[in-house]
């Protein structure tokens, strides 16, 4: 593990400390049973502010061989993804790309989701994805993936082999990526000179409107708002001329970047910039109340399943998303309070969830006897979930929202 001393972005040292959240394990590290009995790696997860750019990021650096090389996140698994991609590549194609031949090149690309739906509108797609596991689903399911991290030296390399891309995409990876500088000398090698970098990751004012502190763990290191990002492009010679704000895995930014002066600069990216600055997000007395905020979150969570628990009611987790292990950990509910957690993913399924070793069980094992209460980890797909579970609900099982206001469903 390494220790940053510098801003990610804007290199400042000027760093302050908000919200620590002791010494997890990876979010994404199911045990299996006889890995409960060895000592559990765990590292500092501790998230700082730029008092320079206000970036907000995680200075303790895991290293990306232990995160990223065998991966259980796969995108086909979650629930409204393959629409949003599909809504996504249509977007891609028909707004930047002018013929076949153009290429699009996805960093992060994970089993090829997004890649598929380029593919299938007819245009040349190529994945880059350093989970080997994942890669090789991806490559097996027709869309050509490197097993590998994406760099400036990475991007010389497709660039000479692939030619240019028009358009190349990174989704949920720029927030899991150290070297903010390297990525941008990487995309203004790949880039033609005409060509769209689209990005999408968890917006950083979801945190404070609806309390998403669970989407801090180790592998995203930075929490990512419009202000400092508008600052690192302009360090490139690039600039971002648009931002879509999309209700999928919580609130989740798309920006729009090219090389500067290429495209009109749309108004999103100032009324957003204008919203943040409302809301105080350029100061470090903004983040400290929001972290006063989610002690108070915690303190009634723990009370209501403390008091279920006591009146003799079985109570479960459903989904265990990575997300749901922080919330786990920082509230400190463990396999006392909550018998397993459910899932979908086989990759997960017959583990135990890192750090509170829950068991994690089927969700259709779950429906077979089901539990007074489940705690809903998964709370970001409330609205899918109810929709998915309405035979559950008049059944009498009672939902637990963890966030926000803390209830009962």
């Amino acid at each position: 593990m390494k220790t940053n001393t510098q801003c990610r972005m804007c290199k400042s040292g000027r760093l302050s400390l908000f919200f620590d959240l002791g010494e997890t394990a990876l979010a994404n590290s199911f045990l299996s049973k006889e890995a409960l009995d060895k000592p559990e790696p765990k590292y500092p997860l501790k998230v700082y502010f730029c008092e320079d750019c206000g970036l907000s990021q995680l200075i303790h650096v895991v290293e990306p061989e232990v995160l990223f090389r065998n991966y259980v996140y796969f995108s086909s698994g979650m629930p409204v993804l393959p629409e949003h991609f599909r809504k996504y590549a249509e977007e891609a194609v028909s707004g930047y790309l002018r013929s076949k031949e153009e290429l699009v090149v996805e960093i992060g690309s994970n089993d090829g989701l997004l890649l598929a739906a380029i593919k299938n509108l007819g245009a040349r797609a190529l994945g880059i994805d350093p989970a080997v596991n994942i890669a090789k689903v991806a490559n097996e399911r027709g869309v050509e993936t490197l097993p590998e991290f994406f760099s400036e030296k990475m991007a010389e390399k497709v660039a000479k082999k692939y030619g240019n891309a028009k358009v190349m995409i990174g989704n949920n990876v720029v927030a899991h990526i150290n070297d903010l500088h390297d990525l941008l000398k990487g995309a203004g090698k790949l880039l033609a000179d005409d060509g769209v970098f689209i990005f999408e990751a968890p917006y950083f004012v979801d945190m404070f409107e609806n309390f998403a502190f669970d989407s801090i763990y180790h592998e995203h290191l930075s929490y990512l708002s419009i202000r400092p990002l508008k600052n690192l492009f302009e360090q490139f010679g690039m600039e971002i001329f648009d931002v879509k704000i999309f209700p999928v895995q919580g609130n989740s930014a798309r920006c729009y970047a090219g090389r500067a002066g290429k495209r009109r600069v749309r108004s999103s990216v100032g009324e957003l910039i204008e919203k943040e600055k409302k809301m105080g997000l350029e100061k470090l007395s903004t983040h400290l109340e929001l972290v006063r905020r989610l002690e108070e979150m915690k303190g009634k969570t723990v009370k209501l399943l403390t008091e279920l628990k006591a009146r003799g009611k079985k109570i479960a987790a459903y989904g265990s998303p990575a997300r749901g292990n922080t919330l786990l950990n920082y509230y400190g509910i463990g396999a006392d309070i909550l018998d397993y957690a459910t899932e979908e993913l086989p990759s997960k399924i017959g583990l135990y969830t890192p750090g509170a070793h829950i068991p994690v069980i089927h969700v259709a094992e779950a429906r077979k006897n089901p539990p007074d209460y489940f705690l809903l980890l998964a709370w970001n797909y409330k609205d899918a979930i109810f929709k998915k579970e309405e035979a559950l609900v008049k059944a009498g099982v009672k939902f637990v929202l963890p966030v926000g206001i803390p209830g009962v469903l």
